[in-house]
């Protein structure tokens, strides 16, 4: 079992939820399962959440201004908040800090969120063992966590003492919070001529100098000289610096002193070595390298610093580094202030808060409370005996810990490595099938609840997190699988077989299937052998005999009998170079189908005798990808769109294009289809620009502002009906998501898939055919 568990603790109580989350019951269409080829698709598996560029480790749920959120953290060193009821995130990624020495941003290793003071949060704990927090509302940061080094008396002023994980020492009034001072780089505290004194080092300083500062005047007391010689003689090492113009001006000149190289320190007891006798002993002495600065306090030196290496500490600052006095050794996370345990944090502006992590207060939308303690002459003391790893961490979030307010129904597991089990609380028993779909490892789960809808979010090594409605947990289980195809579904259409719908599927295994559309049943033997891939299939009727005309990766067109499993007559060429798209309609009675090719042009073809009707449908600059068919005021009507951009209207009686091609899209027009809004019809398009154009076929102008949110402009398109309402359905990788055309927003839940849907087809009674992988299904719009 793995280290990711979670639960719904109490959440049932406290959720408020969001109207318009995509968990809670809506107006709107959810879409379910009415039959599928192999087991149902999950009916619990809700929208991925994609934008992470590597995986992802670590995922918190959180409820701001009402609305559902997840908190996630990556590899790819970003805290990212998600809106569940869109799937977009919420602000801009954010990061932890940036190491001035290896300029790389640290990694994120846990998130996790809370109320504090009122509003959400989320909490980073990162590789440097910075621990960051973000206003959930605004995305923005809002201070981190610090460690409490001592509290002291400054100038009869009570002051706290604290290390940030960059090493900055802060100095906090402790009834105001606000900062005195602040050291970056520290490396200790220690008492020098009886004052208080903070020790720095700059990361990104090679000679690695030491700077001495006032703990309570905030001013530097060191003076940093360059050694420009060290020798070793007999023992003692000596040290020659550079002559340095403000000591020279304060001292009365001694030639006998001047080496001709600067002034001269015995670096074992820090006094200078000016006399006669010294300077003429370094004709003596052996080079030392290695030694850059020397920091001086009152005319003695106090610490020397090395190349590339820690500096060395003389006299009383040895000693009180032989103490243990070095301020990280001395820091610890969280405190005891009243005999309850705090911890510390410094905002943007230099304030210091003290927060009670005590974990006795219920959950808000099962997160814990965090209160800020007020003002106070008190100040927090260490706990007593050792530190526990990882304490403030383990408290602030607070996973498993603190009353839940009720019963938990069920806890998530990730066991097996990328498998999430569903168990009943009481009796440890499964419910439903696992929690299965991610491609990589399951790092972590988080739970959140809407409107009474429990809701898991899963996090994987795949870049992904997978939202799942738990309230589908014991319903859909595995049905029997059914025969099917052995290769990926390529193309799937709707047709009717004596009076009843069906759903034709044609394969990357060669064979042509047709299934009962409400009961998936194949009512026909499967028609084998087919030439290559089939890439567009439309069904029609020849002489009241069902018709399948399919296209593959090349120019040819084959006409299929789907009852008694033959191919009619020779295949067609269609002299388009290759077949990007078909459609069918009726022309003066007669049943034709309107094919679109890589040859920029359109052409109808009656299916009857096979031979073309009229010239090619020429307009197009670049390849024609996309047909549909409609009717316009009585005429039959096509609709193309192509990688010129453009969409054009065509009249099928006539061949002529009707007015001036649908401009606005600015990429490839990869998918078209035609419906009906209002009774007044229209053309749907698609592009690569990752827009939806709604164009009035009667007027020729485009309807409301293109429609966004699909981030992948190759999957599927298709557009079905139910009741009276236009809904458009998209594929995006293993998920097919739907819009409403009458109003422009996305409507219902996304439905998820074991694998990326290759195929769409609309069918009766607002059903939609989905072909995945190897598998069909027909999914239906259901209110309950």
């Amino acid at each position: 079992m793995s280290e990711a568990v979670s639960s719904l603790g109490g959440m049932y109580e406290t959720s408020t939820g969001a109207p318009d989350d995509v968990n809670a019951p809506l107006p709107e269409p959810r879409w379910t399962a009415q039959w599928a080829d192999g087991p149902v698709p999950d009916q619990r598996r809700l929208r991925p959440l994609t934008g992470h560029s590597g995986p992802v480790r670590t995922v918190a749920t959180a409820i701001v201004d009402g609305r559902p959120v997840a908190v996630s953290g990556g590899q790819d060193h970003t805290v990212r908040v998600w809106d569940l009821a869109t799937g977009g995130q919420l602000h801009d990624p954010v990061t932890g800090r940036t190491d001035p020495v290896s300029s790389m941003t640290t990694e994120v290793l846990s998130v996790a969120t809370a109320v504090a003071d009122g509003r959400p949060v989320a909490f980073s704990l990162h590789g440097d063992d910075s621990v960051l927090v973000w206003d959930l509302a605004t995305g923005r940061a809002a201070g981190e966590f610090v460690r409490l080094v001592e509290s002291a008396v400054l100038d009869e002023r009570r002051v706290l003492l604290t290390l940030g994980a960059d090493g900055t020492l802060s100095v906090a009034d402790l009834r105001t919070g606000s900062r005195v001072a602040a050291f970056p780089s520290a490396t200790g505290i220690a008492t020098l001529g009886g004052r208080r004194v903070v020790l720095t080092v700059d990361a990104v300083d090679v000679d690695r100098t030491v700077r001495v500062w006032d703990l309570a005047g905030g001013g530097q007391l060191a003076r940093s000289l360059e050694v420009v010689r060290t020798v070793d003689l007999d023992g003692r090492v000596l040290a020659v610096t550079a002559r340095d113009p403000d000591q020279e001006a304060d001292r009365d000149p001694d030639p006998a002193a001047d080496s001709g190289e600067g002034r001269l320190w015995d670096l074992a007891t820090g006094e200078p070595s000016d006399g006669p006798e010294a300077a003429a002993a370094l004709s003596g002495g052996v080079d030392r390298p290695g030694v850059t600065t020397l920091t001086v306090v009152h005319g003695k030196a106090v610490a020397v610093g090395l190349d590339g290496e820690e500096p060395h500490f003389i006299g009383p600052l040895a000693i009180a580094r032989q103490n243990g006095a070095l301020v990280r050794t001395r820091a610890r996370e969280t405190a005891l202030l009243d005999g309850r345990t705090v911890a510390l944090t410094t905002e943007a502006d230099g304030t210091l808060r003290i927060w009670d992590l005590t974990d006795d207060r219920p959950r808000v939308h099962g997160m814990r409370v965090l209160d800020a303690v007020g003002a106070s002459a008190t100040a927090p003391a260490f706990p007593p005996g050792p530190e526990r790893e990882a304490d403030l961490w383990h408290r602030i979030s607070g996973r498993g810990d603190g009353p839940s307010g009720s019963a938990d129904p069920v806890l998530l597991t990730v066991e097996q490595g990328d498998t999430v089990v569903v168990r009943d609380r009481a009796t440890g028993q499964p419910v439903g099938r696992p929690l299965t779909g991610h491609t990589g490892k399951v790092w972590d789960v988080a739970t959140t609840v809407v409107d009474g809808r429990p809701v898991a979010v899963t996090a994987s090594a795949d870049h992904t997190l997978r939202t799942w409605d738990l309230s589908h947990a014991l319903a859909h289980g595995d049905g029997p699988p059914r025969a099917g195809h052995t290769g990926t579904v390529t193309a799937v259409t709707t047709a009717v077989l004596d009076g009843s719908p069906v759903v034709v599927t044609a394969g990357a295994d060669r064979t042509l299937r047709v299934r009962d559309l409400n009961t998936g049943r194949q009512v026909t033997v499967p028609v084998a052998g087919l030439e290559g891939e089939v890439t567009a299939m439309v069904a029609s009727e020849v002489d009241g005999r069902p018709v399948i005309v399919t296209a593959g990766s090349g120019d040819i067109l084959r006409l299929l009998d789907p009852v008694g499993g033959e191919h009619i007559g020779e295949p067609v060429t269609s002299h388009h170079g290759r077949v990007l798209a078909l459609a069918g309609a009726t022309l003066a009675g007669r049943p034709v189908v309107v094919t679109a090719g890589t040859d920029r042009t359109a052409a109808i073809r009656d299916l009857a005798t096979r031979r073309p009707v009229g010239e090619p449908l020429t307009g197009h600059t670049s390849r024609v990808t996309a047909v549909a068919t409609a009717e316009l005021a009585g005429r039959p009507v096509a609709v193309t769109g192509s990688w010129d951009r453009t969409v054009r209207l065509w009249d099928l009686g006539t061949g002529r294009q009707i007015g001036e091609p649908l401009t606005g899209h600015t990429d490839w027009v990869t998918s078209v289809a035609t419906t009906l809004i209002d009774g007044r019809p229209v053309a749907v398009s698609r592009s690569r620009d990752k827009t939806v154009r709604v164009w009035d076929l009667a007027t020729l102008r485009e309807i409301g502002e293109p429609l966004t949110g699909h981030t992948d402009p190759n999957g599927p398109m298709v557009v079905t009906t139910g009741g009276d309402r236009p809904v458009m359905a998209i594929g995006q990788g293993q998920a097919v998501r739907f819009w409403d055309l009458t109003t422009g927003c996305e409507v219902g839940n996304g439905y998820a898939l074991p694998l990326p849907a290759a195929a769409l087809a609309a069918a009766p009674g607002g059903r939609l055919a989905v072909g995945f992988g190897p598998e069909v299904a027909v999914l239906r719009p259901a209110t309950d």
